[in-house]
């Protein structure tokens, strides 16, 4: 099997589920049978691949793995299918073997995003253009750039649940089908790579009918995510200092070079190769009348500085807002979020995966994800946010039976209820957000109180405490204090604050606090969910059996296992 029969399969695997979307976003097309050669000879085809790849996104199966990692794994919610019978609960109970379906699904699921992201970025140089068609080189620049977004994405889902993964090259041969596994700081270093140039391509913020796909805003978000990830809490690292950098960059306003958020090391690489590279510059150009060379064209030189702003529908540039509670599909409180829309005549079906994934999870006939009403006092107390995030109820709120039991409370807040919901075609489709500014401000403070800078730490915690705030009108803030004290502020507000967003198990990883806050929230359940962990072991999770198998050894598997 050759390269190009490769490249052909992928093709066809993909062409039939091309998404639905708002507006020229995600768009279907009819692509009848095409080949390695002249598939991607446009820049529609080229972001048809991407499309493929965004749609990994709406997956049930890539949402069910992000719930079950990120959420039932921790301690903020209980499992409808905890028994040790089933694969889920010898997931959620740590006491699961190396063929663990549920494994195996989030590594090839997210395998899947990385393989399609690889295909648009190893294809965008067969897109033909005029050296003239100024448009087209932006479209297509930013097709790459959101493509080495979401391979970030995926890489990054995947080095957090299983540590130093396998880097797939771009294309691949039968030759390279197995390769071994190289160390998390190299994946984590290939996440950054590639977040650092989305960042460069993408424009600040899309709106209007385009808003939905990654932008600047998402890219270095998630840098300040992955960023955090590598730190260690109370250890001095340069990784928080560049948190520190990109929170005063996105939260504040302050101007960052090319240079700075690339982290350009001129010894390793050439800035006008790198630069012709990601701006997608064909060769022909001449650098002495060339057209990009203008104000409308941001990348200029390492030292051209600019900050994190967008342009509103008046043509006014404003900046990312401290707006944490705005309701409806891509607000400004939205940093980045997955789009799920219904076909367009209404149906159920692959394009309606949204509807789908809730149905899984939260509603009738059997509530797989629940809370309990000592873990709800335990995790918000009096905090104003306990009715609008989550509840008993007999209805959701956009009017949805969910008999789920008494004594059960239901998540409320990741869905978009059907009131904001776009009222077109069927309408059942349920954005989930993967990417908030609270967030993005809540890691800015986390950061600071890690560079000493407490001070500058609780102006930040403190902007997602007053917004919580105005649900009841409190005049209640956190107050100030030392390192650890502090520290344990921002974590108790992350915890509340992104509750149910399914990344508690991860987050408590990182922190170094799985082992103990489970092993406690265990002793608590019937069935010891939690307690089983094993510290040292479980803050990853094995590679599947079935990958060591193929590889015929040259992945190993995690120690423990």
């Amino acid at each position: 099997m050759n390269k190009n029969l490769l490249n052909i399969l992928f093709i066809l695997s993909f062409s039939s589920v091309f998404l639905t979307g708002c507006g020229d976003f995600l768009e279907k097309e009819v692509l009848g049978n095409p080949t390695d050669e002249n598939f991607y000879d446009t820049q529609y085809k080229l972001k048809a691949a991407l499309n493929a790849t965004y749609d990994v996104l709406q997956m049930d199966l890539f949402n069910e793995c992000e719930c079950r990692f990120g959420e039932a794994c921790g301690d903020d919610v209980i499992g409808g299918d905890e028994s040790l019978s089933t694969q889920m609960g010898q997931l959620v109970q740590f006491r699961f073997n190396t063929s663990n379906t549920w494994i195996e699904n989030r590594y090839e699921i997210n395998y899947k995003g990385v393989q399609r992201a690889n295909q648009v970025i190893a294809n965008a140089h067969r897109v033909k253009l005029s050296i003239y068609d100024y448009a087209s080189h932006k479209a297509v620049r930013e097709i790459l750039g959101q493509a080495k977004f979401l391979r970030a994405l995926f890489y990054f889902n995947l080095v957090k649940t299983y540590g130093g993964v396998p880097i797939r090259e771009e294309v691949e041969t039968m030759d390279h089908f197995v390769i071994p596994r190289s160390s998390a700081a190299e994946v984590y270093a290939y996440i950054e790579k590639d977040l650092r140039e989305a960042a460069i391509m993408l424009p600040a913020r899309y709106m209007g009918t385009d808003a939905g796909q990654a932008s600047c805003g998402a890219a270095v978000a998630l840098l300040m995510k992955v960023l955090m990830y590598q730190a260690t809490p109370g250890v001095e690292s340069e990784k928080w200092q560049e948190m520190v950098s990109l929170g005063e960059y996105f939260v504040e306003g302050k101007k960052m070079t090319f240079g700075e958020i690339l982290k350009f090391d001129a010894s390793k690489e050439d800035w006008e190769a790198l630069r012709k590279r990601l701006w997608f510059m064909p060769k022909e150009l001449n650098a002495q009348t060339d057209p990009y060379e203008t104000v409308d064209t941001e990348l200029v030189s390492l030292q051209n500085a600019y900050s994190l702003e967008y342009k509103d529908y008046y043509g006014n540039a404003i900046a990312y807002h401290d707006q944490f509670y705005q309701v409806g599909e891509f607000c400004k409180g939205s940093v980045f979020e997955v789009v799920f829309k219904e076909s367009a005549d209404g149906s159920t079906g692959d394009t309606n995966e949204g509807s789908s994934i809730y149905n899984k999870l939260y509603a009738v006939p059997s509530t797989m994800l629940w809370i309990k009403s000592d873990i709800r006092a335990e995790l918000f107390g009096n905090d104003p946010r306990i009715a609008s995030v989550s509840a008993h109820q007999d209805y959701a709120p956009d009017g949805e039976i969910n008999n789920c039991g008494p004594g059960k409370i239901v998540s409320l807040k990741w869905y978009t209820p059907l009131k904001d919901r776009p009222q077109y075609g069927g309408g059942n489709g349920k954005n989930r957000r993967l990417i908030r500014y609270v967030e993005v401000v809540l890691m800015y403070a986390e950061a600071l109180n890690e560079c000493h800078q407490g001070a500058r730490a609780l102006v930040q915690l403190n902007k997602s405490k007053a917004q919580a705030n105005t649900i009841n009108n409190s005049a209640t803030l956190y107050i100030g204090g030392g390192y650890g004290y502090m520290r344990d502020q921002i974590w108790k507000e992350r915890r509340i604050e992104l509750s149910y967003e399914w990344d508690r198990f991860f987050d408590l990883v990182r922190q170094k606090r799985a082992a103990s806050i489970l092993k406690t929230f265990g002793a608590k359940q019937s069935n010891k969910r939690g307690y089983f962990f094993r510290e040292g072991v479980n803050e990853l999770f094995p590679i599947p059996q079935s990958e060591i198998d193929i590889s015929n050894g040259v992945v190993k598997q995690n120690p423990g296992y």
